[in-house]
Formats: structure tokens, C-alpha cells, sequence
């Protein structure tokens, strides 16, 4: 039996801008494999809104466990690092991307999403910027076998964009969760 073949690995956290991409995803037709991460995030809920939102749409999903021995405002020490937002987690996204890559790799997937946005940039989560997603694809193009391509589809929108967005989908606040508060 042929494995099923996908055109992307999605990283779904349960907030609006993740949403809104596998909403995306989803009415562009493609076949997606969404990766959850259960890092000890105090924030849990969000990987339960993340799992319904995978039941109810009929996705396929996989949750990695992470044990990381880092101190973060969002982890149970609540540390906070000097120059970047208080939710900074210290290359969380370079992590999860990490991670990302290695599946898409042996599945022969050569594109991941995550959901970086305009505001990220201006809350200093360096993880999402435009330069940061650059200088990782030219990584990824010489990492191995093939040549994996990150896409932050949401990296020049506003959060109130997204939102907007995300009414036409039927995304509310109801039906996600951040541990952001947004």
C-alpha cells in the first residue's frame, strides 16, 4: 500500500493565523499533514483546539512531544530575554521548522507553512520575520535529499486583517484559541 502523498506540512497551533492557513489550504485543494507540538506550553488548550479543528475538517495530524529544556514566558518558568517580545520562546520556530523539514523530507513533501504574520515582526518575534524565513529557505535548499521551501503565507498582514479574513471561513474566537490572548 502507496503511503498518502501530501502537498504540505502545516504548522497548526489553534490561533487565527494557523487557522486561517488550513482554511486556506483546504479550499486551494490541497492535501495537508498538520504538525501540533505539545512543548509544555502553559497555554495547552490551544493543542486541543488544534486537534478538533484536524477531526472536524477531516485532516490528517501528528502531534510531537517536546521536552525543551528552555525557560520562557510561555513555558512554566516564565523567563523573559532582553530585546524580544515577552512570549519569545528561544528558537522555538527554528524547532518546530527543524522538525517540519525532517518529516517533509522523508515524506517527500517539499513545502511547510507556519503562520507568521505583518505584527510578529512588530512585537520582535525575530522567528517571524521576512529576512529569517529567507536565510532558512536558503538553508533548506542545501540541507538534504531535496529542496524543502518554508512559506509564511500570512507575513505581510495585520492581525486585524487576518481576523477579517478568517470571518469569511467562519473562524471566531470561539473556535480557537492563543495563548497570546488575540
Amino acid at each position: 500500500m502507496n503511503e498518502k502523498k501530501y502537498d504540505l506540512i502545516l504548522l497548526l497551533s489553534g490561533g487565527y493565523d494557523s487557522t486561517l492557513l488550513a482554511k486556506l489550504a483546504i479550499d486551494m485543494g490541497a492535501e495537508i499533514l498538520c504538525l501540533l507540538f505539545n512543548y509544555k506550553q502553559q497555554h495547552i488548550q490551544e493543542l486541543e483546539f488544534a486537534t478538533n479543528f484536524c477531526v472536524s475538517n477531516n485532516l490528517d495530524y501528528a502531534i510531537t512531544q517536546l521536552s525543551l529544556p528552555i525557560s520562557s514566558n510561555l513555558t512554566e518558568n516564565k523567563k523573559t530575554y532582553e530585546g524580544v517580545n515577552p512570549h519569545h520562546v528561544p528558537a522555538r520556530n527554528l524547532i518546530f521548522l527543524s522538525i517540519a523539514a525532517s518529516i517533509a523530507e522523508s515524506k517527500g513533501i517539499d513545502t511547510i507553512w507556519y503562520g507568521a504574520n505583518y505584527e510578529d515582526r512588530e512585537l520582535l518575534f525575530p522567528d517571524c520575520y521576512q529576512e529569517w524565513v529567507y536565510k532558512l529557505n536558503e538553508l533548506l535548499a542545501v540541507n538534504g535529499s531535496m529542496k524543502i521551501k518554508i512559506e509564511a503565507p500570512l507575513l505581510g498582514m495585520s492581525k486585524e486583517t487576518i481576523k477579517e479574513m478568517a470571518k469569511i471561513f467562519g473562524i471566531t474566537n470561539e473556535s480557537i484559541f492563543s495563548g497570546y490572548g488575540e
